[in-house]
């Protein structure tokens, strides 16, 4: 099962008080976190020995051998996460949605944000969370793992919209 949120910005009539507005000039950054990383770590790690030695013990080794390359190599891919946890994955200001990451590095002005998704999926529990975004240009669609971010859904679509009606009206005022 698979949940969407989404903000299209050029649609959110928001009012902004002058408070507000002088709280979104800082620029808001979005970082992995280090607990949600170590704890999916540990799990994969876990779920991996386990299931290898269950297999062990029936005297599949093959397959317990093939199941425990499976997990370390999730747990490798998992440890990758660790690079953003000094810089942000995403920065939000009013100039638009700055994605940093090996495919994309350039910012995305608010007006050309076309969709901005999260999207979680649920098998029982929740397994993972993503953004999709997608630009006016269909080459400009991205999507980054939010697993692991330090912010939640809701927080980050209240985050975009702020910031995309401050975009907007310091257009309309500028």
């Amino acid at each position: 099962m698979t949940t969407s949120s989404a903000t299209r910005t050029s649609d959110t009539p928001i009012y902004l008080n002058e408070n507000t507005l002088r709280q979104l000039e800082q620029p808001y950054e979005i970082f992995a976190s280090v607990p949600k990383i170590l704890i999916r770590l540990a799990l994969y790690i876990i779920a991996g020995g386990a299931l290898s030695a269950l297999l062990m013990s029936t005297h599949k080794t093959n397959w317990a051998i093939g199941f425990a390359i499976l997990f370390l190599a999730a747990a490798a891919a998992l440890l990758l996460q660790f690079r953003y946890v000094r810089q942000p994955i995403i920065v939000l200001s009013k100039a638009g949605l700055h994605l940093r990451t090996r495919r994309f590095g350039k910012l995305m002005a608010w007006p050309t944000v076309v969709e901005n998704d999260w999207i979680d999926t649920y098998r029982v529990i929740k397994t993972s969370s993503i953004i999709s975004l997608r630009g006016g240009d269909p080459a400009k669609s991205h999507t980054v793992v939010a697993t692991h971010f330090r912010i939640k859904r809701d927080e980050y679509l209240r985050l975009c919209s702020l910031y995309a009606a401050a975009a907007s009206h310091a257009q309309s005022n500028g």
